[in-house]
């Protein structure tokens, strides 16, 4: 028992300090406003091996108490545009009637893995394919 309890303290921990992550976006726009936004960001359980694509630095102050994931969320608006060049579907519909114009554009980023890491004062960010 003591054993188990002790295997699933370990577990959680390393699972907490993973540093690779998921990453998600889906915004859509009815002219020109924001009517939905989706956005993730979750820890991957399973170790994930792929080549390196890119790296983006981001100002982000690491707090000693803060967990990456609550960071990573609170900062998200930061952190989005080291996605955009990654895997991005934009649709983009335009219908002109005699009421006026209906625009809609659906802007995706596709779940991408993701290692952060914190250093000083900013997130080294390297996206994995």
């Amino acid at each position: 028992m003591e054993r188990n309890l002790l295997l699933l303290a370990l577990l959680c921990s390393i699972l907490s300090a993973s540093n690779t992550f998921w990453f998600s976006y889906k915004g859509v726009t009815h002219n020109k406003t924001l009517i939905y936004e989706e956005k993730n960001i979750s820890p991957v359980m399973i170790p994930f091996v792929g080549k390196k694509v890119s790296t983006c630095r981001v100002k982000i102050n690491k707090k000693s108490r803060t967990s990456k994931l609550q960071l990573l969320n609170k900062n998200f608006y930061k952190i989005l545009p080291c996605f955009y060049g990654v895997s991005t579907k934009i649709t983009s519909q335009t219908q002109i009637t005699l009421n006026g114009i209906k625009d809609e554009v659906e802007f995706i980023i596709v779940p991408t893995h993701f290692i952060v890491d914190f250093k000083d004062d900013f997130a080294k960010i390297t996206i994995l394919k």
